[in-house]
Formats: structure tokens, C-alpha cells, sequence
């Protein structure tokens, strides 16, 4: 497999640089090879304190996450290259065009679009006097970067020919717009990105003009509508909340579902998207109770039974309005069942040790597994910290786009195809269309999810 990647120089002298190859304004047709006159750039990072000789003899200190930009010539063999279009017809239109690999030199474009900032980041060589430290974007940008390189190192195929184009949003609508105008676009057969929920829903509708499937990595949405170029990477609330559905049916079969919701919240998901859910589903009984944080939930759901084990579903993504809640229904005499969506995973301190009840948390994410420990431990030797989820993340997706191109599979015909993801670190792919009243795609969800167990505070992957 040949990448753009492949042609990047380390710099001399420093084995701790990491690189990342940012295209942005080129000009040369794409039937053509791009050569020096490119405008490429080259983000290079110091990941650990070290210290450096100067011509006097003394040193000095170089500091965690400093950057540098350095202009770097390469060539990149962009032969062959098509536009996987066909004529879009939006009233007609209900999934995106497969991409075929019928011709065996056809090369394969991913565009790769993350908030790198590099105008912030000061220009020319690296120097101690011209550094400074990375915002929380780029340096999540550059851990997703270098997730991708290394699924790049650990993909291996004799025929497939990839050029994966790293670009540079800023987090901003007019920059992510004016990208679709660039170099590679349109002869894209795939978008990761954005990172963030900002400029998610631009970036979707842009592909889907451009005709071109978008995989949102980590930011995932259930309000895209007639978009079936649209895939969120995790599992998003719709998909949580059927699961949930499942899981309680499956343990609780002749057990009423208690619904608590805040119905005076007017930026919380609205208890209709559930109940459709649950009417779509067909599941069984269940009593919905709205409830604002400043009531007396224990006094509100109290019962003359208090002895039978009751389920409780949080229908909530905030972690105040579920820390709260769980917190409010300790009182409560009967064992509890509590399911919350995936905001819970991450709440610090979420419960005491004293609380009677059971919380569980769904999550589309598991790093307890062998690839995940020989993954970090690779990750850690090269670049001198510990992988993140964004990371995690990079290389998931583009060791599975990897894996469909050079099958020749699209994301759509591959539900969780166990031959693809086998390598993954912390994702498990089954894609399924999310489809809206008109039977008509909305978005493609990855279905798959993880139930974890809150135990001793920590959660933990429990049974199904």
C-alpha cells in the first residue's frame, strides 16, 4: 500500500519529531504528479523534556508538546485517479455509490480533516525562542494524527494504492467550507472528520453535495436528516438508547421500564425521539416521570412496595442532571437498576460507595483487550506518552477504511465484519441505517456498544 505518508523526512538529529503532512491549496491537476512546487507543510513535536547542546556548550530545555513548521518537499504518485460520482438525485437517491476497485492501479484518496491551528503555530525552523504550547485541539488533532500513522505502518497489502490528505479546519465554518474546494476535492472517496460538533453538521452537508461518505470520528450526531453519506464512528443517542431498550428487555422481561426525564429543559433531547424508539421497538411497559434536578425525587417515585427490584432509565446526556438524579434516588428502599447513556462513563465520582443501587452506562469504547495493550505500548515507546482516545480512535478508523478499500467493501455492506476490526485497539464496527418516517436513510449509525457496570467507583465491562 503506497501513502502520502510514506514520503515524509524525519528531521536530522532528533528521533522524538513526529511529523504531520497538512495539504492546503494545491493547485496541480489531480491527473497529474504533484512535485516541489506544492505548498506543503510539516508539523513537527517535541513529545518529551529533553535537553539540547548550543555552540556555547550549554543547554537548554525543550519542552513538552513544543511545535515547529517546516516547509518539506516530496512527490506524490496521484495517477488514476477518478470521481466515484454518479448523477445525485435527492428525491430519488437512498445510499451512497459503492466504490469499486476494478481497476488494479486505481488510487485511493482519504481526506483526513482536523483542527490542527497551524497559523498559531510559529514559522520556520524549530528554535526554543519561537516555541509554545499546543491548545487542547491541536494537540487532540495531532494524537488522531498519529493514530493514523501508525495504522498505516500496521496495515499491510500487496495492491492497495491509498494517498490519505491530512487537512487543517481550525475549528472554523469558512476554513472547513473552502476545503471542499481544495486539493484533494472532489476525487475523494472518504472524509474522517471534523473532531468536534461545531462544523459537523457543514461538514455532512458538504459531502453529501460532493457526494462523498464522511465519517464523523468521535462527535456523533442524531439530528442529520436525507443524508445517507453520513456515518458516525460511535454509536449515536438513538442507538444508545435502542440498546439500552434491548438489554432491559432481555433482563427484565416482566419488569415496568421508569423512564425520569426533565421536561423543563428545553436544550435536553426531547422524550419523543424515546418514545418513538420504544414504539418502533415494540418494547413493553413504560411509565415516563418527568423530574426537575430541584424536586424531591426520592418523595416523588416512593411506592408502597419496597421491596421489589425496580429498572430506571435516565434519559439524559448531561452529567449534572444524571450525577443528580442517581444521587437523589438513594434513599430509595427498593434495589434500583439504573441506565444511562454513554455521558455517564466519564463522570468523576459519579455515585458513593454507600449508594444501594446498580448503575450501568452504555459505551461504544473497550480498551481491556489484548490490542489495546500491544497498540499502547508501541505507541508509548515511539512517542514517549501514552495514547488517548483520539488516538485510539485514528487508528481504528483508518485500519478499517484500510481493510474496505483493499476489499473492496464499502462502509455500508460491512456490518460488523469481524475479519476488519480485528486489529482494533477500542471500536467494534456494525453500520445500519437510521431510517426516518419516509423509510428514507437519515445518517449511518455503528450500532455497536459496550454495557459497563459501575463498580467500586469505576466502571467495568459487565454482561449484557
Amino acid at each position: 500500500m503506497t501513502s502520502v505518508l510514506n514520503h515524509l523526512q524525519r528531521l536530522n538529529g532528533n528521533k522524538l519529531l513526529i511529523f504531520c503532512l497538512i495539504i492546503s491549496g494545491i493547485s496541480s491537476c489531480a491527473s497529474k504528479k504533484i512535485s516541489s512546487s506544492s505548498n506543503v507543510e510539516v508539523v513537527a513535536i517535541d513529545t518529551k523534556r529533553t535537553e539540547t547542546s548550543t555552540t556555547s556548550g550549554s543547554t537548554k530545555n525543550r519542552y513538552e508538546d513544543s511545535v515547529s513548521k517546516k516547509p518539506v518537499v516530496f512527490d506524490l504518485d496521484n495517477n488514476s485517479i477518478q470521481n466515484n460520482t454518479s448523477n445525485y438525485n435527492p428525491s430519488t437517491y437512498t445510499e451512497p455509490a459503492k466504490i469499486l476497485n476494478t481497476d488494479p492501479n486505481r488510487v485511493h484518496n482519504i481526506a483526513v480533516i482536523l483542527p490542527f491551528y497551524l497559523d498559531q503555530i510559529p514559522l520556520g525552523q524549530y528554535a526554543d525562542d519561537t516555541t509554545k504550547q499546543l491548545g487542547t485541539d491541536s494537540k487532540n488533532a495531532m494524537e488522531f494524527y498519529l493514530g493514523c500513522q501508525m495504522a498505516r505502518e500496521k496495515f499491510e497489502s500487496k495492491q492497495l494504492k491509498t494517498n490519505v490528505y491530512f487537512l487543517d479546519d481550525r475549528n472554523d465554518s469558512l476554513t472547513t467550507t473552502s476545503l471542499f474546494n481544495m486539493k484533494p476535492f472532489p476525487n475523494v472517496d472518504y472524509i474522517v472528520g471534523p473532531l468536534y460538533f461545531k462544523n459537523l453538521k457543514l461538514a455532512s452537508d458538504l459531502a453529501k453535495n460532493n457526494q462523498i461518505p464522511l465519517i464523523s470520528p468521535l462527535a456523533n450526531s442524531m439530528y442529520i436528516n436525507n443524508n445517507p453519506y453520513y456515518f458516525n464512528a460511535s454509536a449515536s443517542l438513538k442507538s444508545q438508547y435502542t440498546y439500552i431498550l434491548e438489554t432491559v428487555k432481555s433482563k427484565y422481561p416482566k419488569k415496568t421500564l421508569e423512564v425520569l426525564f426533565d421536561a423543563q429543559d428545553s436544550t435536553a433531547e426531547s422524550i419523543d425521539i424515546l418514545k418513538s424508539l420504544a414504539g418502533n421497538y415494540g418494547y413493553g411497559e413504560i411509565k415516563y416521570t418527568p423530574l426537575k434536578l430541584s424536586e424531591d425525587v426520592a418523595a416523588a417515585l416512593r411506592q408502597s412496595d419496597t421491596t421489589s427490584e425496580r429498572v430506571v432509565l435516565i434519559y439524559s446526556s448531561k452529567d449534572t442532571y444524571i450525577k443528580s438524579i442517581i444521587a437523589k434516588l438513594k434513599p430509595i428502599k427498593n434495589h434500583l437498576q439504573i441506565f444511562t447513556s454513554s455521558c455517564a462513563k466519564n463522570i468523576k465520582a459519579l455515585t458513593d460507595t454507600k449508594n444501594p443501587h446498580t448503575v450501568y452506562s452504555v459505551y461504544p469504547f473497550n480498551t481491556d483487550n489484548p490490542n489495546y495493550s500491544v497498540f499502547a505500548a508501541k505507541y508509548e515507546d515511539k512517542y514517549k506518552k501514552k495514547p488517548s482516545e483520539y488516538s485510539n480512535q485514528g487508528y481504528d478508523i483508518m485500519l478499517y477504511l484500510f481493510y474496505l478499500l483493499d476489499k473492496n467493501q464499502h462502509l455500508q455492506d460491512n456490518i460488523f465484519n469481524y475479519t476488519a476490526d480485528f486489529y482494533n485497539t477500542q471500536s467494534r464496527f456494525r453500520i445500519k441505517p437510521v431510517l426516518n418516517k419516509n423509510g428514507n436513510v437519515d445518517y449511518y449509525d455503528n450500532t455497536f456498544l459496550y454495557l459497563y457496570k459501575y463498580v467500586n467507583g469505576t466502571f467495568i465491562i459487565a454482561t449484557p
